[in-house]
């Protein structure tokens, strides 16, 4: 059986941890190669070390939110696909990710198949 997830890199920057792992769980299911990241500061690391190919990005986190850990993204790398993971869509925050070039939003909780089906759109597979 062809695994179509295969070669696909994701990364995922969320802080809660309980959620990381069972997204990592899940994508890992599907073949995505996974990595993860607990805060911006190692999300933007990351990116820089794994070159992934999409991000879930979590908005909410302490000390650098999803935004300003998506500017720092975005001044070094303007084609990840961004899924931007909230559980709070406040109008200015999502106009704010619009403008960095966002992929798709995802409210949580969300449903596994919800998860992988945006993740296959923004990848367009």
């Amino acid at each position: 059986m062809e695994k179509k997830f295969a070669n696909w890199k994701i990364l995922i920057i969320d802080d809660e941890t309980e959620l990381l792992e069972l997204m990592k769980e899940l994508l890992e299911d599907e073949s995505f190669q996974v990595f993860c990241a607990s805060n911006g500061s190692d999300g933007i690391l990351k990116n820089e070390l794994e070159n992934p190919d999409l991000i879930l990005l979590d908005l909410r986190m302490p000390e650098m939110d999803g935004i300003e850990t998506l500017r720092n993204i975005r001044a070094s790398d303007d084609n990840v696909r961004v899924i931007v993971l909230t559980g709070y869509g406040c109008p200015d925050t999502i106009r704010e990710a619009a403008d960095l070039n966002v992929s798709e939003y995802l409210s949580k909780p969300f449903e596994n198949e919800e998860l992988v089906s945006v993740i296959s759109k923004a990848l367009e597979l």
